[in-house]
């Protein structure tokens, strides 16, 4: 058909796109805040809105510099009317980016997955709490990591993923509130650019294992995540999977032919091969 009559199927895929972009969802805000304008609202001061609110939901009162409710929240003429929530808008990232936009911190925020996720700024901080870091309290986080940090404990109460890692046997000192999230993650900036060379970021804090080395594992050099697995694992030294497993996914046996015995595969290579990282001697990292 495709020699004979191609109009035809030209004319079948043409449906066939359209019958699939049909069924694919309007594309609309992902946040689950209202943060777009309210209508004929105007303004009518902060001493209006602390009549009512003079103390917000149970918090400390806000710092100066976040006292004037309106530059966040909009005019709020329609909700002293209503009292309604509906009738006042929640802070977007345009209010925030409006003064805190000269940090280095947020110059990546447009293209971080927390922005394209839908994430607001207000969804972690609190800003009408005080210092640190105005960092929302987060009671799923202080159940599931009682003993981490507090911004440690705000991300696990979403990432509810990495929190279970933290509880294997092999994990960073993340939940024992030694390291913090942030200390190898930016949340304001996308993570393909924050997080690059990985290896850099983990010789950062492991430089024993930096080299320069004259025989390099390339896999190592590279990436530490093709070996480990930073948040937590089941086996020792944040392996998945355990060796072998970790070596025979790349030195597998039809590459290694007579060199080894197949009973080498039951134990550990870096028994043998303990510069598994690299070498100043030995190509084959045995030393």
């Amino acid at each position: 058909m495709l020699r004979t009559h191609p109009w035809r199927f030209a004319a079948v895929l043409a449906i066939g796109v359209v019958a699939c972009v049909s069924t694919w969802p309007a594309f609309e805000d992902r946040s689950y805040h209202r943060t777009g304008k309210i209508a004929d609202a105007e303004v009518i001061g902060a001493d209006e809105c602390l009549s009512c609110h003079e103390d917000v939901h149970g918090h400390a009162p806000a710092p100066e510099y976040h006292a004037d409710c309106e530059t966040c929240h909009g005019a709020g003429s329609v909700h002293a009317e209503s009292e309604e929530p509906a009738d006042i808008r929640y802070p977007s990232d345009r209010d925030c980016l409006t003064c805190h936009e000269r940090r280095s911190a947020h110059l990546g925020w447009g293209s971080s997955e927390h922005r394209r996720s839908g994430v607001l700024c207000s969804d972690c901080h609190a800003t009408h709490d005080r210092e640190p870091k105005h960092l929302r309290t987060a009671e799923v986080g202080r159940i599931v990591a009682g003993h981490a940090q507090r911004t440690t404990q705000l991300c696990v109460s979403c990432h509810t993923d990495v929190a279970s890692r933290l509880e294997l046997p092999s994990h960073h000192p993340i939940a024992e509130g030694m390291l913090d999230c942030t200390d190898c993650h930016a949340p304001h900036e996308s993570q393909r650019v924050t997080l690059g060379a990985r290896t850099e970021l983990c010789t950062g804090c492991h430089q024993d294992y930096a080299g320069p080395w004259i025989f390099e594992h390339p896999p190592a050099a590279e990436d530490c995540g093709y070996c480990h697995t930073p948040h937590g694992a089941a086996s020792h030294a944040l392996l998945e999977p355990s060796q072998p497993g970790t070596c025979i996914s790349c030195h597998s046996l039809p590459t290694l032919g007579a060199t080894h015995d197949p009973s080498a595969f039951v134990t550990n290579c870096s028994d043998c091969h303990s510069a598994i990282h690299g070498s100043y001697t030995d190509p084959h990292l045995r030393r």
